[in-house]
């Protein structure tokens, strides 16, 4: 299992975080996702390790910005 947690800016309410898993779930196979805005991130489980290019153009897609993959 990897684990990435994803630095994201713009995330102000409950909604934005649903929006931000809706996204990876949609465009990723992942196990779990959970968005946090208080923290700015979003930890990502999934079996492989995630495209970070792929990751930037879907958080940019939504309205968010992807300031840091670890």
């Amino acid at each position: 299992m990897v684990k990435t947690v994803l630095g994201i800016e713009g995330m102000a309410c409950s909604m934005c975080e649903a929006h931000v898993n809706d996204a990876i779930r949609k465009n990723f196979d992942v196990k779990k996702v959970k968005a946090n805005r208080r923290k700015r991130n979003c930890v990502v489980e999934s079996e492989e390790p995630l495209d970070s290019e792929r990751l930037e153009a879907v958080i940019a897609g939504i309205g968010y910005e992807l300031t840091s993959i670890d």
